[in-house]
């Protein structure tokens, strides 16, 4: 049987989750120059996941974090991270369903703005920044 929650004890339960440092996985990276000449475009994106969790319960982000592409060298220091939907929707929870004050379930894709709504930014991308590569020189190769 799933545990339940009301809205409040979530939402309590999402800022202690979110205050602890996740498992962090980068799961691929996209780094091209691109070439104005043949209409490619300069690319510099990382893709990862982090899992917040508390025994019992996970929120989990899907992300990707793009680059700053001024000249040759990216500064990967200057990312910018944002939600990532691989499925129907990004943050999910897990472990609990959550009730309204009608006592009705959200639906996941409630809980990801619900999620979206409570925590900042900073708060989940923060734990992000040690993962993304050091800055690096990008050359094409065929010059």
């Amino acid at each position: 049987m799933n545990k339940v929650l009301t809205l409040k004890q979530f939402q309590d339960l999402a800022l202690e989750m979110i205050a602890l440092e996740p498992h962090v996985e980068v799961t691929s990276e996209n780094f091209h120059m691109g070439d104005e000449d043949k209409g490619i475009e300069k690319v510099a994106e990382v893709y990862g996941f982090s899992r917040h969790a508390k025994p019992g319960y996970e929120i989990i982000f899907d992300w990707v974090a793009k680059g700053n592409l001024d000249g040759f060298l990216i500064d990967m220091f200057d990312f910018t991270i944002e939600t990532y939907n691989k499925g129907d929707f990004c943050p999910t929870f897990k472990g609990a369903v959550v009730l309204d004050d009608y006592k009705e379930p959200f639906e996941g894709h409630e809980i990801a703005q619900k999620i979206m709504e409570l925590i900042k930014p900073e708060q989940w991308t923060k734990w992000l920044i040690e993962y993304l590569p050091e800055p690096r020189m990008l050359v094409d190769m065929e010059d």
